[in-house]
């Protein structure tokens, strides 16, 4: 599947001077962009897209794009598959002529593209993933926008030690991503000398949570920390509360979606989670702000949702990468115009990019599910 979010459509010239070919990027009149997510399974990947989407319409419409040529932003489904999309990302190199990535999702897939990142010496701006394994050691063709989910880790034993709540138990998912919450987890507890009291995992291939709802219940847990796809989070929460159980759940950014806290209806209310990006209805914050003029401004605007609004936000990043990059663009430019923007404010996010740090920003803060299944700030 593949999803075009602007459609530019002229006459392609090709030139050949002086029996050489002029490279597809300096005789594009538009600048493509690439991505590879899940659009055919859970919704955060695709609200991602639709945030991107937005802001590239709206800079397209309003100010005719970047340095004079509009930005075509091209998805291709990878149903959450390291192959597929590997496969993607190789179709948008070397047929899409992308001059950079933008917004993965999921630690696994985008731990599968980044030997193709430095071979093909590529950027990617902005991953939905907050892996350890893409914060360090600094990989020098990702650009972070978001906190580490160690970051939020910490933020979630922080919330839980306010609260003196010491019978804590953790799900997580089987695979780099839910491992990665673990470890972050397990780190921030030892530091304030906490054990859980259950640890219990799924598949990420099934999604089955029926053996960890029954080990962690076995254990009482007050608090449960969660690092899991948002179905499989969704699954459990209903399953635990169902069964007359009411312990903190709390779980990391990668849930946020429309479709999570729809489907959790009204059993969402009280569970806590992790926001990295500032909440899609506070017009205080600047880039929130172009974020509703944006809305505003589309004849068919998605979502309001934390998701959406972090991919219109990383796609303004790579809009003043490319800015930056001046009227030669190529993907090297990018980089070192990326790594130019230190401290740079993205409106209300300050981003500390240079040569030798990729990570943009470290913000982090807990929210809490309403009855209405809306965030609370």
């Amino acid at each position: 599947m593949r999803v075009v979010s602007h459609f530019v459509f002229k006459s392609a010239v090709g030139l050949i001077l002086a029996g050489l070919a002029v490279p597809a990027l300096a005789l594009a009149d538009k600048i493509v962009v690439g991505q590879s997510v899940e659009l055919s399974g859970q919704a955060t990947g695709k609200e991602g897209m639709l945030g991107a989407q937005l802001f590239f319409n709206w800079i397209n419409t309003s100010q005719g794009g970047v340095n004079g040529r509009k930005i075509e932003l091209i998805t291709y489904d990878d149903q959450r598959d390291p192959q597929k999309t590997k496969d993607n990302t190789l179709k948008l190199i070397k047929d899409d002529h992308a001059v950079a990535l933008l917004g993965y999702r999921s630690t696994p897939t985008v731990q599968a593209v980044l030997p193709l990142l430095e071979k093909n010496k590529i950027p990617l701006v902005a991953p939905f993933s907050g892996s350890q394994s893409l914060y360090k050691p600094m990989h020098p063709y990702v650009f972070n926008l978001r906190a580490s989910y160690q970051d939020e880790a910490a933020k979630m034993v922080e919330s839980v030690a306010l609260m003196q709540i010491k019978n804590i138990a953790i799900l997580y998912q089987d695979d780099a991503f839910g491992k990665d919450g673990l470890a972050g987890f397990e780190k921030h507890l030892g530091a304030r000398q906490i054990k859980a009291s259950a640890i219990a995992k799924y598949d990420r291939k099934d999604l089955n949570v029926d053996a960890a709802v029954t080990t962690i219940m076995a254990a009482n847990p007050a608090a449960i920390l969660m690092a899991c796809t948002p179905s499989a989070c969704a699954d459990f929460i209903k399953k635990v509360k169902t069964a007359g159980r009411l312990p903190q759940f709390m779980m990391l950014s990668n849930v946020n979606s429309e479709e999570f806290f729809s489907s959790l209806g009204k059993l969402g209310r009280g569970v806590g989670v992790i926001q990295v990006m500032p909440a899609p209805r506070n017009i205080g914050v600047p880039v929130v702000r172009e974020f509703q003029h944006a809305l505003k401004a589309s004849s068919n605007p998605p979502p309001v949702t934390s998701a959406v609004l972090e991919g219109f936000i990383a796609a303004k990043l790579l809009a003043e990468g490319i800015r930056r990059s001046g009227a030669n663009l190529s993907p090297q430019k990018l980089v070192s115009a990326l790594e130019s923007m230190n401290d740079f404010d993205l409106g209300g996010i300050t981003l500390q990019y240079g040569s030798s740090q990729h990570n943009g920003s470290n913000f982090v803060e807990m929210s809490i599910v309403d009855q209405n299944g809306k965030m609370m700030r």
